[in-house]
């Protein structure tokens, strides 16, 4: 459950005018073949910013065996098509890490303003000061599922920060048959993980569907994967 919400750690809102794109995107989640939960990304989007909220409620049945959950906001910048994180907060409950965060960004790199619990430095630890050019998960998992046009599909590298651990999600350039397309690609993490943690995955492939619209773009409709703890599945409501 872990590398859900480390793909996932989620929102909080930036004023957009009424003009703003908006989309809600639900997904049912599965692990084993089980309904894990459901995952909401929300987001909202003009010309210049960008907003975006999160969740994941887990089952019944998975509550039983962990104490898992996500919710928080992000919201930042858009220029030339790139989206810059501005400000983020999540609460995240991993069954084994229950974590506060918030972080605003100064230029390229980010701030934690808060981290909780908080403890010692570890040796793996790094400085979030220096972990310029990334953006939050929440923001990455957004830009992920949200409807784009051909042009924008895939195709692209997104470096993550949480505040302390630095990841990657990179997407190769899809493969169109008809109205279906399919792109792969892999979560990585670089840095500020134990030991223990990169002994357990470094690299996490991942496949993505996308089905074309009456206008030409592509909606997001299924995403598979292999976590630590086995293959995991999400499927558009």
């Amino acid at each position: 459950m872990k590398s859900i919400a480390q793909t996932l750690c989620l929102v909080t809102a930036i004023t957009l005018p009424v003009s703003a794109q908006a989309e809600n995107i639900t997904l049912k989640l599965y692990a084993y073949g089980l309904k894990a939960g459901t995952i909401s990304i929300n987001g909202a989007e003009n010309t210049a910013a960008y907003s975006v909220k999160g969740l994941l409620s887990p089952s019944r049945l998975l509550k039983t065996f962990k104490d898992v959950g996500y919710t928080g906001s992000a919201a930042g910048t858009i220029r030339k098509g790139a989206y810059f994180t501005r400000r983020y907060s999540g609460h995240a409950r991993t069954g084994s890490r229950n974590s506060i965060v918030k972080m605003h960004w100064k230029g390229a790199s980010p701030i934690v303003d808060r981290y909780s619990p908080e403890r010692e430095r570890r040796d793996y630890d790094i400085t979030p000061s220096k972990q310029t050019g990334t953006k939050d998960l929440l923001t990455a998992a957004y830009i992920t599922f949200k409807t784009v046009t051909r042009d924008d599909l895939c195709n692209i590298t997104h470096d993550m920060f949480d505040g302390r651990r630095r990841s990657q999600i990179s997407l190769n350039a899809p493969k169109i048959s008809g109205d279906i397309a399919i792109c792969t690609g892999s979560y990585k993490r670089i840095a500020g993980f134990s030991a223990h943690q990169m002994q357990k995955g470094v690299n996490f492939p991942f496949t993505m569907r996308y089905e074309r619209q009456n206008d030409g773009t592509y909606r997001f409709q299924e995403f598979t994967s292999e976590a630590t703890f086995g293959k995991i599945r999400a499927i558009r409501k």
